[in-house]
């Protein structure tokens, strides 16, 4: 009996972990389209009303940023991964974990500055409107958006105040 009450158990942890596993970490699904239509663009892009040209162009460039920066994003992971295993070692060597870190650090600065050029292609699809508008957003006076204060909150990786890109 306690072995078919451990097997029925086991049954039912298989049938739901594949339910778990399937809806994904955190914040929804994904790249999908967020507000405004234009994947994940963040809370202002819908204020924005990007036409489907310029969603379009949006997606094309941040496909094109993705692919250019995956060679950098794997070493990245790398270098970090050795960094780790230095410091796990019983008696760390500083001067190997200087230049570790380094390293990392060079591949950090790389990927930031391709981040910032990419940023500026994506704001010279926006029209002058547009570019006005998101403005208004990242100033220190602008107006950040429903429940977002003057300094506002829900900065994430290339957001601005307010959770709007910087672009």
């Amino acid at each position: 009996m306690k072995k078919m009450i451990i097997a029925v158990l086991g049954i039912a942890l298989l049938a739901t972990s594949g339910l778990a596993i399937a809806q994904g970490w955190g914040r929804g699904g994904g790249m999908g389209f967020g507000p405004g239509g234009g994947m994940g663009l963040g809370p202002c892009a819908a204020d924005l009303n990007l036409t489907a040209e310029q969603i379009k162009q949006m997606q094309e460039l941040r496909t094109q940023h993705f692919n250019e920066t995956a060679t950098l994003r794997e070493a990245l992971l790398s270098k970090n991964a050795e960094l780790r295993s230095l410091w796990a070692q019983s008696n760390p060597d500083e001067k190997s974990i200087i230049e570790k870190q380094k390293e990392v650090n060079g591949l950090r600065a790389q990927l930031q500055e391709m981040s910032v050029k990419h940023q500026l292609q994506a704001r010279g699809v926006l029209t002058p409107e547009q570019q006005a508008k998101m403005q208004g957003y990242l100033s220190d006076t602008g107006n950040f958006g429903p429940g977002y204060g003057k300094r506002g909150g829900g900065r994430g990786m290339g957001m601005g105040p307010g959770g709007c890109p910087r672009w």
